[in-house]
């Protein structure tokens, strides 16, 4: 089968034959059907961050995928023809007791490993069989979008978080970013109903500016915000967040670039104000997904991605500033 790999011997990124894989007790053998590039993958393929499996000289790339099972496991946890999302991060051999209770996007020993990123091959490949427990049942009517899933679960648990961090009420929130995870994080505060604002560095005349104010989101407005989010993974963009905070205001982090930046811990202090960190999602945050997602206008998901072949892939990581929001490489 194809498949698209990173070699970390000779720091290449190439297409590579593998040989297909056999389904395993328990598992389900699926079909990949499409993969989404970000910035996490741009990254990975310029080789400044990520690790292939133990043993191993390459890496599989791709952590965002939709996949029909082709073969079901004889429990019958799910069927021929289903389409699912797998979850992206397995849980370490240490057993810390964030990864025992389930909550392996909280793992506290680091020896988590994350599909596609680290010590465990992604989604770029044709086939791959799966432990039924790490898919994400998606319905059929939305197959062609679930690619989103993944940055969407993301936003969830973000979401969710601040929120329970907040004292409440939530007059303005404020998302700075305007790429994936920064879309879709002002989709879904608008779908809680919160007014939104998002301040990036696309032009006006932009189209995923155009998307924003189609979801009723104001763009590059001065607010004082109750809510933040720093989608843009680049210290301004952290510091531009923490600094639009109002009094009890939360924000989260969530890029993934160190940077040193200029906290205002005075005000901070005074004002009490909180800032997080988060990192990938748990599996409820991957199930409020797939409800979030159902219930978007197909219109709005359609403008969103900008679907590609296999074979253009190469291009998408190492095009920095795609004009769609999401780029989606369709392998069957």
């Amino acid at each position: 089968m194809r498949a698209y790999t990173l070699d970390f011997a000779s720091r290449r990124g190439e297409f590579r034959d593998l040989a297909e894989p056999v389904r395993q007790p328990g598992e389900v053998l699926l079909r990949v059907g499409a993969g989404g590039v970000c910035g996490t993958d741009r990254e990975l393929a310029a080789f400044h961050i990520g690790e292939p499996p133990a043993g191993e000289p390459f890496l599989v790339l791709g952590h965002e995928a939709c996949a029909q099972v082709i073969e079901a496991d004889p429990m019958g946890h799910l069927q021929v023809g289903d389409w699912v999302a797998p979850m992206v991060r397995r849980a370490c051999a240490a057993g810390c007791p964030f990864c025992v209770r389930g909550r392996v996007d909280q793992c506290s020993s680091g020896g988590y490993r994350d599909s596609g990123i680290v010590g465990r091959h992604g989604y770029f490949r044709e086939y791959v069989s799966e432990d039924p427990r790490q898919l994400i049942r998606v319905p059929a009517a939305l197959a062609e979008y679930a690619v989103l899933l993944e940055p969407l679960s993301v936003v969830e648990k973000a979401v969710t978080r601040a929120l329970q961090l907040s004292a409440g009420p939530v007059r303005q929130a404020l998302v700075v970013g305007a790429g994936p995870i920064g879309c879709l994080t002002a989709l879904v505060l608008t779908q809680r109903g919160f007014p939104v604002a998002v301040h990036s560095m696309e032009p006006p005349d932009h189209p995923r500016v155009a998307w924003l104010h189609r979801i009723g989101v104001s763009y590059n407005q001065p607010v004082k915000a109750d809510l933040a989010f720093e989608a843009a993974g680049v210290g301004a963009a952290a510091e531009v967040a923490v600094k639009s905070l109002a009094p009890n205001g939360v924000c989260a982090i969530l890029g993934a670039r160190d940077a040193r930046v200029e906290m205002p811990f005075r005000t901070m202090i005074l004002e009490n104000q909180t800032v997080f960190g988060s990192v990938n999602a748990d599996r409820a945050s991957w199930e409020v997904a797939v409800e979030d997602l159902a219930r978007t206008e197909r219109g709005l998901l359609e403008t969103f991605v900008e679907r590609r072949r296999f074979d253009d892939l190469p291009r998408s990581l190492s095009e920095t500033a795609p004009q769609a929001a999401k780029l989606v490489h369709i392998l069957h």
